[in-house]
This record gives structure tokens, C-alpha cells and sequence, in this order.
């Protein structure tokens, strides 16, 4: 194939959603032996995209267009009309969210409110092709399997970090859906004497998403001697991740019933900090692999978290074989030109 010249389409926000991940594949893309774009015609983006990704005016100047789709539709039917003008052979869509089949439904209001009927008219429309980083159960009909996410950059051996650090226990990320498993780990953390304990993100204080409150609202009264903080910036995540010796993998209850990778798995494994994994984070073994098992919090959560505080060596080793695997096989050059290879 010559060199391939690769539009991205979708609905971007920079501090939010996939941007981060499609950055990466820009960054990879010389590697691959290819070039990435973002469609300017064929996208909603906030203003700070064009700041950080380069973005094109033209369709004519991609060979192949890959839409990626979250929890919206936002095309409206002169942009499906223009990318339909692209060859069809060369267009397939990435699924993050496991709309293509029933994955996930209008019930969960996580993924919005478009019927499985609508997603499945959308796709059809656009692509014969969807690619789904669903890890767990059979794909549906007309899915494939897709990683989509990869190792960032960055990655810090634990042992490099060292077993001081700002916090003992520490989650990144808004409260969607997540506050049942993050309070769960909080109360194993505290009969374990972790006491430095830190959430950054939206969320956590009380405060809900407006039409999400079912999956944003908690009790932030538990939190006490938490310190909670607003959200870290994009580009810093991995780092402050590694200002903890310990980050759980929280997963909402989406993820969780369909088993959908997320790029959260990753930026954890990478950061520096033990990631632990809860029961409903457990099906993430087969990105993890190795001595995983040392990772789970399993029936004492308390217990466990005790282990991976009091002997930080063996598992900063362990952590460190997994992540050699883990750029091994999620690199983006790599993802870059599997992706490549599923366009007919």
C-alpha cells in the first residue's frame, strides 16, 4: 500500500474523550509510514483542537477516513452526505463505546440517548466496517476486534519513582459512574492505614453533571481525609498518576458489563504508580498478562492494598515486566498499521 494519508472524523473536545488518543496516532503516524489528519468538514471540535492537531479542510486530501464515535452522533446529513463521497472501502468506524450490536444501550445513560436502531442506521450508512476494543464475549455481527488505545510516551518503571511518594492511594478521573468502586477501595485503604489519599477530577464534591445525575451524584461526606481536587489537564495525567504509590483502575458500570478497553488502562500501567484492579476491572488481565494476579484486590481488599504498600520492590518488578509487554504490543505505531490493514 503507498503511503497512506489517514482523516479522522469526530466529535473532539481537548480536554475530553479520545483527542489525546488521536494525537498520539498523529505523532506515530511518520513511523507507521503514514499520515494523520483531522477533518475539519467532517468533525466538531472545540477551538483548542486546531492549537494541538492538525486539522483539513479538504476530503480530497485523505486516501482513507476513519470515524470514531463516543457517546453522540453529530454528523448532520450534509457531513454524512460529504463523507459519502469518499469511497466506501476506505471508510470504517471505531466504536468506543460498543453502540454496533446492542453493546451498549439507551438504557445506560452513560452512552446518550440515541436507540440501538438509530446507532445501527448511522454505521450502516457510513461504513460496512466497525471495530470494536470490546475484550471480553463474542463481537457482534459485522464488528471486529480493535485496541485503539496505546502505551503513552511516557512510561516510569515504579522502581525509578521510588516507594516515596505524595500519596499513598490516588484516582484520576471524573465520577462517572465510578463512585461505588472508588469509596469501596477508599474504605479498604483506610482499614489498611493509607492515609494520604487523594481523587482529582469532576464529580467527587457533591456536585452532579446536569442530565447525568443518576451516574454522577455521590456522598461526598464519605470523603473525609480525602483531598479532592478538580481535574489534572490533559498531558499531565501520567504524571500525576506517578505521585502515587498506589492508583486503582476504576471502571464504570459500562466498561464493566461490556468489557470495553479504555485508554485509563494504559496511562495507569505507564505512570510509575502499583495499579490495582477491582473486581469489575478484573477482565483487564488479558491486557496485563504476567503476574496480574498480584494486582487484584480480590476478597481482603484491605489486605491487598497492605501488600502492594509494604512490599513495594516485588511488585514495582512485576509491574515493570507488564509494562514491557504492554509497549511491546499497544505501541501506536504498531495499532497505526493494524488499523491500515483493515481497510479492504
Amino acid at each position: 500500500m503507498a503511503e497512506a494519508r489517514v482523516l479522522v472524523a469526530g466529535n473532539f473536545h481537548w480536554q475530553a474523550g479520545f483527542s489525546q488518543t488521536v494525537a498520539a496516532y498523529v505523532e506515530a503516524a511518520g513511523e507507521a509510514g503514514c499520515e494523520v489528519r483531522v477533518s475539519g468538514p467532517l468533525s466538531r471540535m472545540d477551538e483548542q483542537i486546531p492549537r494541538h492537531l492538525p486539522v483539513e479542510p479538504d476530503v480530497r486530501w485523505g486516501t482513507h477516513l476513519v470515524f470514531m464515535f463516543e457517546a453522540r452522533q453529530y454528523l448532520s446529513d450534509e457531513q454524512i452526505e460529504l463523507a459519502c463521497s469518499f469511497p466506501r472501502d476506505r471508510r470504517l468506524i471505531i466504536d468506543f463505546d460498543g453502540h454496533w450490536g446492542g453493546v451498549a444501550t439507551a438504557d445506560d445513560s452513560s452512552v446518550g440517548t440515541h436507540s440501538i436502531e438509530n446507532w445501527r442506521r448511522l454505521y450502516s450508512a457510513l461504513s460496512d466496517l466497525v471495530l470494536q476494543p470490546k475484550l471480553t464475549g463474542p463481537l457482534p455481527d459485522g464488528a471486529e476486534f480493535f485496541p485503539c488505545f496505546g502505551m503513552p510516551q511516557l512510561v516510569r518503571h515504579p522502581r525509578e519513582l521510588g516507594p516515596e511518594r505524595d500519596y499513598e492511594l490516588q484516582y484520576i478521573g471524573s465520577n462517572w459512574g465510578r463512585w461505588k468502586p472508588f469509596i469501596e477501595v477508599v474504605e479498604a485503604a483506610r482499614q489498611a492505614r493509607l492515609r494520604r489519599i487523594r481523587v482529582c477530577g469532576r464529580w467527587w464534591d457533591g456536585e452532579t453533571c446536569p442530565g447525568f445525575e443518576d451516574i454522577t451524584s455521590g456522598e461526598p461526606e464519605r470523603l473525609s481525609g480525602v483531598e479532592v481536587q478538580p481535574p489534572v489537564p490533559f498531558g499531565h495525567v501520567v504524571t500525576e498518576m506517578g505521585r502515587a504509590v498506589i492508583t486503582p483502575v476504576l471502571v464504570s458500570p459500562l466498561v464493566a458489563d461490556t468489557g470495553l478497553f479504555t485508554a485509563r488502562m494504559l496511562e495507569t500501567l505507564a505512570s510509575g504508580s502499583l495499579p490495582v484492579l477491582p473486581p469489575e476491572a478484573e477482565f483487564m488481565s488479558s491486557v496485563y498478562e504476567g503476574d496480574v494476579e498480584a494486582l487484584t484486590l480480590g476478597s481482603d481488599p484491605a489486605a491487598t492494598l497492605g501488600r502492594l504498600a509494604g512490599d513495594f520492590e516485588r511488585h514495582a518488578e512485576i509491574v515493570g515486566q507488564i509494562q514491557d509487554r504492554a509497549r511491546a504490543r499497544y505501541n501506536y505505531p504498531r495499532l497505526l498499521r493494524e488499523l491500515l490493514r483493515f481497510f479492504r
